[in-house]
């Protein structure tokens, strides 16, 4: 019987995308070692704040059993809110909907009782704890800039991943192709249009 997996990358808003292939690169060599088939899903956003649509996406098909295991490069890819809450989708999806879960990184394999009872639990405060710390460094430089006068206030101006359109350009596809690719997974405030393709491109 073929075991289908569903391979789950992250990268954060702070992050470059380029970084969801290099997790994928390690969980295909993964998945490919032990024969099974799978899907890929990645996703760009703060999973800090919960903001991880797709994963909802799979965690049904998952219900569903549409997959036998979820693959994630490490816990705090899959979830970087309360380890309440991390803790108990991880124990939803293996007890509830007897599905796997592993977790390339740190090891991590619902088969394995010690590990899932154990070891688990403290990385998923770890990931946690990472979270909530670089959000107070992220206010701490902040209110530093605003002591020192340097501080503007609202959003920062938007950035493009000029090397990925560019890459995307190269590989044939059309203005409307290279914006449906580029903005897959991206939180709308950093999407960008077809004119702004445009623009970058002529540049």
């Amino acid at each position: 019987m073929t075991t289908h997996v569903v391979i789950y990358s992250r990268c954060s808003t702070d992050e470059k995308r380029r970084d969801t292939e290099v997790q994928l690169g390690e969980l295909r060599r993964y998945a490919q070692a032990y024969g099974w088939t799978y899907d890929e899903v990645s996703e760009y956003g703060s999973p800090f704040k919960g903001e991880q649509p797709k994963l909802q996406d799979v965690i049904e098909k998952i219900r569903l059993r549409h997959y036998s295991i979820i693959l994630v490069y490490s816990l705090d890819r899959f979830s970087r809110e309360h380890p309440q809450k991390t803790n108990a989708l991880l124990d939803r999806i293996v007890y509830d909907y007897k599905r796997r879960f592993i977790s390339l990184k740190e090891s991590i394999d619902s088969q394995n009782e010690m590990i899932w009872h154990v070891i688990r639990p403290l990385f998923s405060y770890f990931a946690n704890v990472y979270s909530r710390q670089l959000s107070e460094k992220i206010r701490a430089g902040i209110q530093n800039k605003k002591n020192k006068g340097i501080y503007t206030g609202g959003r920062p101006k938007k950035t493009y991943d000029l090397e990925r359109i560019q890459a995307l350009r190269s590989e044939g596809h059309s203005l409307r192709k290279i914006v449906s690719l580029y903005n897959n997974g991206l939180p709308r405030k950093d999407r960008i249009s077809h004119t702004q393709v445009g623009r970058l491109i002529q540049k």
